[in-house]
């Protein structure tokens, strides 16, 4: 398994400074170099995020796991529908555009239109 400063370079993403794993460094083993991957993640989410969620590595391999699972279920529409596209009536989609705020438009809980 990777490390996570190597997951995050993977990824183009900027590291977690070895400084901030510095409570690693008693173990004497170079961790806060060669950090644990899980131990990364949870790390960047306190660096990065302030511990209210994710940060870009442990995020993006929380997204991925996710849409492996949606592809390879034959029940999602990821696998069953793969030429689906979403649609929303034209008041909620001007220029017939799908975008987040639109869909959020549509279920009644955005509260800028």
């Amino acid at each position: 398994m990777p490390s996570g400063p190597s997951a995050a370079e993977v990824m183009g993403v900027k590291r977690v400074s070895p400084s901030d794993l510095r409570e690693l460094s008693p173990y004497g083993l170079g961790l806060e170099k060669s950090t644990p991957l899980w131990y990364y993640a949870l790390a960047e989410a306190e660096v990065v995020e302030q511990g209210l969620h994710l940060g870009p590595v442990g995020g993006r391999i929380v997204a991925e796991v996710i849409i492996g699972l949606l592809q390879t279920d034959p029940a999602s529409y990821l696998s069953s529908k793969p030429t689906w596209t979403p649609t929303l009536p034209a008041k909620f989609s001007p220029g017939g555009q799908f975008r987040m705020i639109d869909l959020l438009a549509f279920a009644g809980v955005d509260g800028v239109r």
